[in-house]
């Protein structure tokens, strides 16, 4: 059971001596034992031997990955060292935590410092320790203590720790409750049919409340309105792990609890907090007697009643003895190794799917409730023992199960639990669809990997398990990472590639929402934001009716998102000036994992067809020399781009070669005034910037310099805040056009 004696003493108190004679060596990690794993005595100039300490770096680290092991099964532990120092208790405090475990502190501090080094001389040569050890030792337990939430007992009150066989014969009657699984109307159905719950009355849970069944969220709130009862106990199952990670913000690797049960959880409200205090209220077992019967209960079941449960890993009552399917062999050696007195109730596995009749003393709550089968539960009265079975009609259809099952085994579903718990990705739910995005902090700490750089503009449906609306994966600029430094790139692309006018704007993505059978209209990361509402305007003022329709119906039937750059100069003007707000169609990707999309040509013929605005190609390269001297020419500062529109200044260029890699280049007069609109930003709301370093041209001064008159005039509060207006206001004040220096 999760329970961890810490002895704390120095050498010659006699710990080891007492391990042995409470026959605790099998469940005791020693630090001296360790240390003769790690090395062989060593031989002193003094002809002695002793153990050596040059390992101790190695010795901790490996008692406390070993101790991390025994905790995650719940085994029994004892922590033979000295324990002297309040840092070294704090750290197994904080496993505790973790693990849920009840900690003591074993103290042989009060053995004489005297009697302790007559003990030391009298050890094996290579056991002694120097006598100056012990006196440090000693030293630290008068000025180091035990930590709170560590209960101190002496070497002959070990008693009080084991579980205890409990009475609860002045009940009127105990309710065994077994495997829950989400099923809360089969649940409330059995405290209707007996009264609700009753004072006099004992009820004990056997665990797996969660996963499988429809009405998780119910079936928490529930436990959680009962936890704090006297006469209910809440044993905990193997599912109520998945509840303890979910409730600490840590990875679960279980489908079924990723993909359905948290969901459901956050979907209703219920509190972390709350859900990590009712974790906390669940017992390992119940063992007790009533009418001078015993009673043994766990989730997993046991093949017998050991002389003292607490030595049993919790690991084996949440999970039961040997494997699963041989709970035959368990129930029966139960009866073979117990007086006939001696009763066991245990869920969690019934691979013959048996009935709910006592078996010579062997109970089975396990019913396949979840399914549509039953909720079992048994009844101890004085009276005698009566089974009873409240069949479930709230479950998932074969087809529902299968379509469940098929989520849990496809790909999307190791996709969706890595970006969930991705720390460098956020997730925003709309009902059974949620975006993910990378955030802030990828950026800065360039955590790109497999999934951040999938996680932009990405919408999932995290009930049927598939994509529902994609832009790009992220893509770097020249020079922005390794992979596309020159040299990487000279090796990487290949021919023929081109180059596509980079506009200005941002990013809007249309797809198909088969929930309300409509267009799903987004931006990167929110369907509900104003960016999503300018691009559903943008859209609806530039596309007829007719061919929207026409658009939702294309989009259904090939799976695709449309990829729009939405520039709208009237609510979102960003840095190049555009004569009116426009939208491009981007490219045609369709919905899947991995990034696919349409060519080119056949880009601009459905944009004709649905009255679009296709990107536009500006140049072509076949071959690395044909783009290395186009990417010099077009980073003059002097250099606007000739296309559509005539001579313009632009953003810059995404380029993509033959095989669909991408990288994006941002030209000199963009990059400038970039840092003006961030110049601008402080100066209006301090007047001034911090670092004049970095204005390094003559425009940069000037520019500087007129922003900061405005201010001191009070003129610039009342002016439009944007890049664009603000450089026009600029350049007319100053009598200037577009200079070499901008």
């Amino acid at each position: 059971m999760r329970i961890l004696l810490l002895l704390r003493g120095s050498a010659g108190s006699g710990k080891s001596t007492w391990v042995e004679a409470n026959g605790l060596k099998p469940y005791t990690l020693s630090t001296d034992d360790i240390r003769l794993m790690y090395q062989s005595p060593v031989m002193e100039t003094d002809g002695t031997e002793r153990i050596s300490p040059e390992n101790d770096t190695a010795v901790w680290k490996t008692l406390f990955r070993l101790l991390r092991g025994r905790m995650q099964r719940g085994d029994f532990t004892v922590v033979d060292a000295t324990n002297a120092r309040t840092s070294e208790l704090n750290r197994y405090k904080e496993l505790c935590s973790e693990f849920r475990y009840r900690a003591y502190c074993v103290d042989f501090t009060g053995i004489p410092i005297e009697e302790a080094k007559r003990r030391n001389a009298a050890r094996e040569p290579f056991c002694r320790v120097p006598e100056r050890a012990i006196d440090t030792m000693y030293a630290r337990f008068a000025t180091q203590k035990v930590p709170s939430g560590i209960k101190v007992i002496g070497p002959q009150e070990l008693d009080m720790i084991w579980v205890k066989k409990r009475d609860f014969s002045h009940y009127q009657k105990i309710h065994h409750i077994g495997d829950i699984h989400g099923c809360n109307t089969a649940l409330q159905k059995y405290f209707s049919d007996n009264g609700g719950l009753k004072e006099d009355e004992m009820y004990i849970f056997t665990g797996d409340y969660i996963d499988r069944g429809l009405e998780n969220a119910e079936v928490v709130r529930f436990l959680l309105s009962i936890m704090d009862r006297n006469n209910v106990l809440l044993l905990e199952g193997n599912h109520e792990k998945w509840l303890w990670l979910w409730a600490n913000e840590r990875p679960c690797q279980d489908k079924e609890f990723e993909l359905v049960t948290a969901p459901a959880l956050d979907r209703a409200g219920i509190s972390k907090k709350e859900v990590r205090n009712l974790y906390r209220r669940f017992g390992q077992c119940a063992y007790y007697q009533y009418d001078g019967n015993t009673y043994l209960v766990t989730h997993g079941g046991l093949s017998t009643i050991p002389e003292n449960l607490s030595l049993v890993a919790t690991q084996q009552m949440t999970d039961g003895v040997g494997a699963f399917d041989e709970v035959e062999k368990v129930a029966e050696t139960f009866r073979k190794t117990t007086p006939d007195n001696c009763f066991q109730i245990f869920g969690h596995r019934n691979t013959k799917r048996t009935g709910l009749t006592a078996d010579d003393g062997v109970f089975n709550l396990e019913g396949q409730v979840e399914y549509g089968g039953f909720l079992r539960c048994l009844q101890v009265s004085h009276e005698g023992i009566r089974p009873v079975e409240i069949r479930n009609g709230v479950y998932k259809s074969p087809e529902e199960e299968k379509e469940h099952q098929r989520l849990a085994e496809s790909a999307m579903a190791d996709v969706l639990i890595a970006l969930r718990h991705n720390k460098y990705i956020t997730e925003k739910k709309y009902g059974n669809l949620s975006s993910f995005n990378y955030t802030d902090e990828a950026f800065h700490d360039k955590a790109w990997n497999s999934q951040t750089v999938k996680a932009r503009g990405l919408y999932l449906d995290t009930v049927k398990g598939k994509v529902a609306a994609r832009a790009y994966d992220k893509f770097f600029q020249i020079g922005e990472c390794t992979e596309t430094r020159l040299d990487h790139l000279q090796r990487r692309m290949e021919f023929p590639a081109a180059a596509y006018v980079k506009e200005n704007g941002f990013l809007g993505i249309v797809s198909y929402n088969e929930y309300e059978d409509d267009l799903l209209i987004a931006c990167k990361s929110t369907i509900d934001s104003r960016f999503a509402l300018w691009l559903r305007e943008m859209l609806e003022s530039r596309v007829s009716p007719k061919h929207l329709e026409e658009m939702k119906a294309f989009i259904r039937k090939k799976d695709v998102s449309f990829v729009f750059e939405c520039v709208d100069m009237e609510h979102d003007p960003h840095i190049i000036e555009y004569p009116t707000s426009r939208l491009v169609l981007l490219d045609l990707v369709q919905n899947t994992l991995e990034l696919e999309k349409y060519g080119y040509e056949e880009l601009c013929a459905t944009a004709e067809d649905f009255g679009l605005t296709p990107k536009e190609k500006a140049y072509e390269f076949q071959s690395w020399q044909d783009f290395f001297d186009w990417y010099y020419e077009v980073q003059k500062e002097d250099y606007a781009y000739c296309g559509r529109k005539g001579n313009s200044k632009i953003e810059g260029f995404v380029i993509e070669d033959s095989a669909g890699y991408m990288t994006k280049l941002k030209l000199p007069y963009y990059n400038f005034w970039k840092q003006m609109r961030a110049v601008a930003r402080e100066v209006v709301k301090r007047g001034s910037i911090s670092n004049t370093a970095a204005l390094v041209t003559p425009t940069a001064n000037e520019f500087y310099g007129w922003l900061r008159e405005k201010y001191a005039a009070g003129e610039l509060k009342k002016m439009p805040k944007d890049i664009c207006s603000l450089r026009k206001l600029f350049h007319e004040d100053k009598g200037k056009q577009y200079r070499g220096d901008f």
